[in-house]
Order: structure tokens, then sequence, then C-alpha cells
């Protein structure tokens, strides 16, 4: 029996034998969709004047007859039957399974079955009664999904299922912000929790919303709850102020100076960017959230963050919760940003997608490279707009561990503020890093940096310390100058002899080194307190409540009252991570004091737990990036080498496809201001000898080979695309060969498809037509066995290219009307396959130009050009701007061929491409001599070569020699054009002729041979 899945929530989807069904048109969806909705059944009557009110009553009967025979031929089977008359129905014979069936039935899995509103984002025109139908049913369904959210929270509220409870409230928020019933029961969670800056934001949340958009405050139950709040916080501040770490002292000049800069940065008057530097220990962190304590926060944005030595080699990492915080911030104020920038953001930090709907990739490949300056540009618009309603203070912890491409965009991001919209305040330690002692140095070049060094308290002001953190207290001399020689002047450990003193802890007994100090703090724990200390020091960063339940698997409220005791003795402090709890300790040398502590045994164990843990939390979408550092630091530290590379291979895989794929909204607007920070050759290089080394430590013994396999194949794919994009092609294609071997051992079609495409993609750069053919009908015998439509329709893109090559001109228009036709056909429901379309047409110019017809050719290249505007892409301008300016240069339209050299030169510029840039270089070498920029030619001319040599293109090879050539044929006439070029042309016109006739008499059909001939007939005809 054939089965139909039917969604009918958030985006409406039909589903049938793994494929999508597609339907002729809207009306024919919208008659299914009312029909599954309406019991499977309806009267003609009934549906002609749902779709059809507009027309004769005979003419909407026969729409109606059409469209059902239309919905049979796109199922291919008598989904839709009449066995009366007057009765429409689907036929019960077939299964269908529809979300709108799970939903109704009021049980526990009927929330899971509202993703979204009821047909979400589908409209019909001509429709107003089938439009009117909808909402109604939408807000219908609506109104019943809030109502079994609160029963479900009423449920989980009695046992103390806070997460639920959290989840559910905030779904309800989603949909109807307005309704203060959620974010009362969230506040009164949080204070039992006793997370009481977490409801104090909650209640901040709603007031915001309710004023912007009502003018309205909220009501007195809400008010009465935050007062309740905020007089428990105020109790536990008060029970902590007597500890030493809430202490403040000896660093009031080194705050006195953060405040004037920061009220400075308040008032406009100009302001400075702010390092602490200092020792670890020393009190920068405290000397912060002194500074935080005391300033305005009114229209002001905070954003913190955290550089964690663990992810030190993970690009932009640190900027992540600032990207999370700030999609809070969209949602709450309800800023409107352009779907452009967020899809750009949300594709470098997948944290960010606002919707995760709009989030495409584009799935033409190869013609381009992914950069990060598109990404700079978006975030620079975000941050704009964002500081046009309030200022912006931006908080990095242990700077020193921060990535380069994350400090690159905070330079850009410090440099292109002109009206002083945002202050920086990093802390770092003073160890030398090259990454960070440049960046503090280009903005002192600049005037934009204030250092603030924190130094070790004298002798003196050691006494002056432990007198005013314990002024009951009476020291003698001895044990003065005790504490001074052992701590040595670091706040850190004064703060732990303190304590020890003021817990009346057996100080004279203890051990003059310093760990045992620390080790004292420790002391009258409660055993489980000691293995939550034990398992929260496994993590780098922060322990969230989720995986510490996981690990121990015992009561939340029982972890709670440990986690308690532990936050009341300031060892741990509790934080938030994507909405959820975590925890982390009060300072990195009690963590790592702990951590030492363990066993390796135990440790390892442990790390391995950890890493399971965080594996069954991935998605298998692009937020997945966000925990491969996590799974890399757990797996190796707990011996799991093989998981280890697993998470190695996919994390530079993925940063990888930064650079190999092509992006997939790009404003035309962006301007190129610098080079871009994407993952550079260097980089990654240096990372494929680290998963190289990772290799050589497992050995095939220890792994199941088809387990091994599969790495080695992802491995040797990536490996093998990275070189052949280089111009490496005896390596990459060696590796690109021992990994479709391994693929075929074990099965895996996909990779052998992928390694098939990689060897197509190298006979395009060296313009190896034999190459093309044999596996572009590998592939497609491939692609027609897994019954892959977009895999077939991307291979006929390419063997309409390689016919194109072979100059069998109308085979290869046929088949690239074909392969348009299929993707035309894929589109219809989603356009993320658009840009082949546009390639198509650049070929169907290809075939115009090579035949001459160079005005016919322009016409396909703008229509391409005109695609990718409208899709907002950069994918394959450069092609399609190099080709078009050979053609209208050819036809003698100068003006314009410099148009479409200047377009394509600005973009592999920006992306700093190399394949097809020669051509636009070599053109615009002979434009910038005919408008007499000689130098500039001779620069133009140099770049042109050196990338021909590295592609190995015998095509742009030729060219460039043809380029030599019409150059050195009119030296002779010019004295000025022949002092610029004599260096760099010293052989006779006849040997770049022959030179460029060798290299372009391997492509077939190539007419920019027959002008060579031409020229060098003539200078013989000369002499």
């Amino acid at each position: 029996m054939k089965i139909i899945q039917v969604k009918l929530f958030n985006t409406p989807t039909v589903i049938m034998d793994n494929h999508k069904v597609l339907f002729p048109f809207r009306k024919a969806e919208a008659l299914f969709f009312y029909l599954v909705c309406n019991k499977r059944e309806a009267t003609r009557d009934e549906l002609v004047n749902l779709l059809w009110a507009d027309v004769p009553e005979d003419v909407g009967k026969k729409n109606l007859r059409n469209t059902m025979y239309k919905i049979r031929k796109a199922f291919n089977l008598d989904i839709i039957i009449s066995p009366q008359k007057s009765v429409v129905m689907l036929n019960p014979d077939i299964h269908i399974e529809a979300d709108i069936d799970t939903f109704l039935l009021h049980n526990s899995h009927s929330i899971k079955a509202y993703t979204g509103d009821f047909l979400q984002g589908f409209s019909l025109k001509e429709g107003e009664a089938f439009e009117e139908w909808m909402y109604t049913t939408r807000e219908l369904y609506k109104d019943l999904y809030i109502a079994l959210l609160y029963n479900e929270i009423n449920k989980e509220s009695q046992i103390k299922g806070y997460e639920i409870v959290e989840q559910y409230c905030k779904l309800i928020m989603t949909i109807d912000p307005f309704d203060e019933r959620p974010y009362r029961i969230l506040m009164n969670q949080y204070m039992e929790e006793g997370a009481y800056n977490k409801g104090i934001e909650i209640y901040n949340r709603l007031e915001k919303i309710l004023e912007k958009e009502m003018g309205i405050k909220p009501d007195g139950d809400s008010k009465k709850i935050l007062e309740k709040l905020i007089d428990a916080r105020n109790i536990k501040k008060t029970n902590n102020s007597s500890t030493s770490e809430g202490f403040f002292f000896g660093r009031e000049m080194e705050l006195k100076l953060l405040m004037d800069n920061f009220n400075h940065f308040s008032q406009g008057k100009g302001h400075k960017s702010v390092i602490i530097t200092g020792e670890a220990g020393i009190g920068k962190t405290n000397l912060k959230e002194k500074f935080l304590t005391l300033i305005n926060h009114k229209d002001l944005f905070v954003f913190q963050s955290n550089c964690y030595q663990a992810e030190e080699d993970y690009v932009l990492k640190p900027w992540n919760p600032i990207f999370a915080r700030i999609k809070e911030i969209i949602k709450e104020e309800s800023i409107e940003i352009p779907i452009i920038w967020s899809n750009i953001i949300s594709y470098v930090f997948p944290v960010f997608a606002i919707d995760q709907d709009n989030i495409k990739e584009n799935l033409v490949e190869e013609l381009d490279y992914m950069q990060f300056k598109l990404v700079e540009d978006a975030i620079s618009g975000l941050i704009g707009k964002l500081c046009q309603n309030r200022k912006i203070l931006l908080i990095f912890d242990d700077i020193q561990w921060m990535d380069n491409r994350s400090i690159a965009l905070l330079k850009h991001l410090l440099h292109q503020d002109k009206e002083n919209r945002i202050l920086l305040v990093g802390i770092s330690r003073n160890e030398y890093d090259i990454r960070t002692d440049s960046f503090i140095t280009l903005l002192n070049k600049y005037n934009l940096l204030e250092e603030i060094k924190l130094e070790r308290f004298t002798a003196k002001q050691v006494e002056e310390f432990m007198q005013a953190a314990l002024p009951n207290r009476s020291f003698s001399r001895d044990l003065i100058d005790k504490i001074f020689t052992e701590t040595e002047g670091n706040t850190f450990f004064i703060v732990e002899y303190l304590n020890a003193l003021r817990e009346n802890r057996n100080f004279s007994e203890m051990s003059s080194k310093l760990q045992d100090i620390i080790k004292s703090r420790f002391l009258n724990i409660s055993q489980l307190g000691k293995r939550l200390l034990d398992i929260i020091s496994l993590f780098f960063d922060k322990a969230s409540m989720d995986i510490i339940k996981d690990l121990l698997g015992i009561d939340e409220m029982e972890l709670l009252e440990a986690m308690e005791e532990l936050e009341n003795k300031y060892l741990i402090s509790e934080t938030s991570e994507s909405d959820k709890i975590a925890y982390q300790f009060t300072h990195q040398k009690l963590r790592e004091f702990i951590y030492n502590q363990l066993s390796p045994a135990r440790r390892k164990f442990l790390h391995n737990r950890i890493g399971q843990i965080l594996e069954k939390q991935l998605k298998g979408d692009k937020s997945d990036i966000l925990s491969y550092s996590r799974l890399i630091y757990h797996f190796s530290s707990s011996g799991n080498l093989s998981l280890s590379l697993k998470y190695q291979i996919k994390n530079l895989n993925a940063y990888l496809d930064y650079s190999h794929e092509l992006f997939p909204v790009i404003s035309e607007n962006y301007k190129i201001k610098e080079k871009s920070w994407y993952l550079t050759s260097d980089e990654a290089l240096k990372s494929i000898k680290v998963i190289e080394e990772s290799f050589n430590q497992i050995q095939d013994t220890d792994l199941d080979r088809k387990e091994y396999l599969s790495l080695k194949i992802a491995f040797q794919h990536m490996q093998g695309r990275y070189l052949i994009r280089q111009g490496d092609y005896e390596k990459g294609i060696k590796n690109i060969m021992d990994m479709i071997g391994f693929a075929e051992d074990i099965g895996d079609q996909e990779y052998i498809l992928k390694g098939y495409r990689q060897l197509i993609y190298y006979g395009i750069q060296t313009h190896a037509t034999g190459i093309m053919e044999e596996y572009i009908e590998k592939a497609l015998k491939l692609a027609d066995e897994i019954n892959s439509r977009t895999e077939t329709a991307i291979l006929l893109r390419l063997k309409g290219l390689s016919k194109i090559m072979a100059l069998e001109y109308v085979e290869a228009e046929e088949i690239l009307q074909q392969a348009i036709h299929l993707f035309e056909d894929i589109s219809k429901y989603d356009d993320k396959y658009i840009l082949n379309v546009a390639a198509v047409y650049n070929y169907l110019g290809e075939i115009r130009r090579y035949n001459m017809k160079f005005s016919s050719a322009l016409k396909y290249y703008d229509r391409a050009m005109a695609i990718c505007a409208e899709k907002k892409v950069t994918g394959g301008l450069t092609i399609f701007n190099t080709n078009a300016g050979q053609a209208a240069f050819d036809m003698g339209d100068y003006e314009r061929a410099k148009t479409y050299f200047n377009n394509a030169l600005k973009l592999y510029q920006q992306f700093d491409l190399h394949w097809g840039r020669s051509i636009a270089e070599g053109y615009m070498t002979i434009l910038n001599i005919k408008e007499g920029q000689y130098k500039k030619a001779l620069e133009r001319l140099k770049k042109a070569e050196e990338c021909s040599e590295r592609m190995k293109n015998p095509y742009e090879k030729g060219l460039v020699y043809r380029v030599k050539a019409e150059i050195k044929a009119n030296m002779e006439n010019s004295s000025k054009l022949n002092k610029v070029f004599s260096k760099a042309l010293e052989l006779p016109l006849k040997e770049y002729c022959d030179k460029g006739i060798h290299y372009l008499s391997q492509i077939k059909g190539c007419y920019e041979a027959e002008i060579l001939a031409v020229l060098k007939k003539n200078d013989k005809a000369l002499q």
C-alpha cells in the first residue's frame, strides 16, 4: 500500500516514496490540502465555491474536473475519486499520514506535530474564499496549540519539570508576545531555581515589548513578581558580600581610567578601546566586573564573550555567544534587518539563524571560492543597525586566545566605527602572543587603544589588602611577610590565604605550597559536590546542566541543591548557554587544580562519556559546527582517536567549504575594502597535516575496516579537492582516485559520485575533454542508479560543457536545454539550484561566441548575470563577466568589454581567485595599452602570466601569448610602449605567435589561434 505523508503545519509539503510531490499549479495544491483537512471529502459545489467562485458555474466545474485529473497525474495514481457525482474524496484505499491528524489527537504528540502556522507561506491569488478559510483555520489551530501548551505547562509545573515549562513558555511568548502569563510563569520558576537575574531579564523583555508595540506597562501581578525577584537577589548579594571574593581593593586608579573612558564614550566626547593586561590571577576579571556594576546600562548593548585556549584554532568561536545575543535582541525589539544579512551571517554563525527556512545552500559548485569578506560587510551593516538605537560595549575575556579571523573582524568593526558607537574592553594575559600583540600595536598606531596593565601588589599594598579585607583581625608582621612571600603579590593567591584565615582553617599547619592553600578551599564539601566539581572541571568552558544530569543520572532538585552549595562557597557560578543553565569555575586555577587531581583513567572515561552525549545532541545541519571543537577536545582527551579524527575532518571540511563553495545570498551593493579573511592556504595545509598525523596514530586494526575507510575517504576527498583547486593536480588526482577506490570497496555511492565530480572539474580546469567525458558518463550512470534528479541535472550541464569543448555545438545545445528544463522543474518549489540555470545560459553564450556570433552571445551572458543579480549571488559572476568581456572585445566594443572585465577583476581580487583570471587580466592589459596606461598594463600582464602558469590550462596560457603577441606587434610603432615592455617581451613576435598557437591548437575550434596565425603572417610579410 502506498503511504503519503502530508505536512500542513509550517511550509506545506507532500511526500510519496521519499520524494516530494510537485503539484502543477497552486489551486491543485489548495484542493488537495482542503480535502486532507476536511475529513478527506467535500461536495463539488463546495469546492467550486471555494476555488472558482469568480467564474460561471459550468466553467468552475470544468476547472474542478481538470484539477482532479492533474492531481491524479502528479501522484501517478487515483488519489482523488468521485464515487458519487456530487462528492469528491481522497481514495480511502491509499494511506495518508497528515500532521494535522496527529495534532487533533490532543495527546503528548500533538505539540510536536505543530511545527509552525497552518499552511505557512501558502497563498492563492484569485482564491478569496479559500484564503478566508485558510486564515480562519490557521487562527483556530494556533489557539488550540496555545491551550495544549498551557495544559502541559500546568502538568510539568506540578512535578518540577522546569526545562519543559521553560521551553513551552518560550514557545507561547514567540506566538503571542503580548500574553503576560508565560512571562509570569517563567519569572516564578526562575525565582524557585534561584536564577534571579534571568527572572528580572524576562520582565525587562516583557516591558520593552509592551512599551514599544502597545505603549503600556506590564500589569500589577507581573510587577509584584519582579519586586520579589529583586528582593531575593539583594538578599543573596548581602549574604555573599562578606566573602573576600566580592571585595575590591587596590585598583582604584585603573577603575577610574575605565570609568573616565566610558563616560567620554557615552557622552560622545571621544574614547579609546581598552585592553586590561596582567598575569593569571592578578584581578583583571574582578576589575571588569566592578566596572560593569558602576556603568549606566541605559541606551547600551553589552556583549560579553570568553576566548578559550582549547578553541584558539577554531575560526570565529568567540563571536558565537555575541551573535546568539544579537539574535535575541532583534526578536525582542522587533528590529528589521535585510534577509540578505541574516542569511550571510547565519552561514558562518548558525546560532544566528533567525528563520532556518531562509538559509539556503547554493549547489552550483566549483565556479567560485567562498570568502569571508562579504560576511564582514554584512556584520558591519548589522552592527550599524544596532548602533542606531544604542551604543555597544564589547567585552572579550582572555583575548590572547582569540583566533586570527575573530581579531580581523574586531579590527574591522573598530576601524569602521566612524561615529564612535563601539567600545571594546578586552582582557588579556601579559604573555607574548603575536596575534594580540600585533592587534594592540595596530590600534596604538592609530591612537585607538588604552592599555591598562595590572601589576602585582607591593608588600605595603598586601598588608593594606589584608587589613581592609579582614578589618576585625590583627596580623603579625611574620604572617604579613609570609603571605607576601608566598603570594608574591598575586591577587588570587592573596584571596586564597585570606579565605583560609576567614574560615578558621588551620593556617599554621598548612603546607607553604600554594597548591595546599587551594586544596584547603575544597574541604567540607559534600560527596555529590565533589563529584560535580570533577565533572565541571572536564569542560574548558561551561558545563551544561543537561550533560551533568545525563552523566550522574540523579534528580534535578538534588543537583540544584548541590550546585547551590558550591555557588555559596564561590567555587562555581551559574551562567547560561543557549537559554540553558550551565556552570563554570569562578577561576581557571580552581578548575586546573580539580582537573589535575583526577586519575588519568577517570579523566579518559568521563571525557569519552561527555563526547558521546554531545554526539547525540548533533542535529545534522550547519549548526553542528558549533560543537566540533568540544567533540574534538573531549574525544582527544579520552584517547578516542578515531572519533577525534572524525570531527577534525568534519571541522576542517566545514571551513574549506567556506573557501570552495559558492555563497548563497550576496548583495551587489557590497564594496571591496580589504583582503578577505577566509582560511588561508597555509592554515589549510597546517590543518591537513594535523589530520595526517592523527591518521598515523591509528592503525587499520584499531577500527572496524569500514569505519576506518569512511574516515579515510572523507579526508582524501577534502584533501584532493583542496589540492586540485590550488593547481597541484598530480597529488590532488591521486587523492581522488584513491578515495574512489576505497569508496567502491565499501559501496559508498555518495563519495564515488563526489570523486567523479572532482575529476570532471579537473578536466574543465585543464581542458582535458577526454577525462571529462569519461567521468561524466560514469557519474550519470550512478546518478540514475540512485535516482538523483539534481545530480542528473548538474551532470547534464557539465556534459553540455564537454560537448562545447569538443565543438559538438548542436548536441551541446540539446543537452543544455534538457538541463534547463530539469532545473526549472526542480526550482518550482526550491530555487536553490537556480544558479545552475545561469551557468547553462553562460554555456549557451559560449556556443555563440565560439561561432563568432558575439552580439547573440552577450544576450545569454547578460541573462546569466541577471539571474545572479535577482538572487543576489556572486557565484559564477567572475566567469560570466570574463566571457562577456571577451565577446565584447572581439566584436570591437572596447568600452563594454572594459566594463565586463572590471566587474570580473573586482570579484577576482575580492575572492583571491585564479580560474579564468588570466583571461580578464590579459584582455585588460590590451585595453590599458589602448588608453596609454602602459605601466598598469605591464602589471596586469605579469598577473595574467602568473595565474595561467598556476592553473596549467592550455587555453589560458595560449590567450596570454596572444596578448603578448599583440603588444609585441605594436611596440615598433610606439616608443613609449617599447620602453615599458622591452624587458618583459624580449622574444621576436614569431615566437609569441608560435607558442600561443601551440597551446590554443590543443583546444578544438579555437578562433583565437587563427588571430595569432594572421599576426604571424603579417609579421612575415613586413620582413
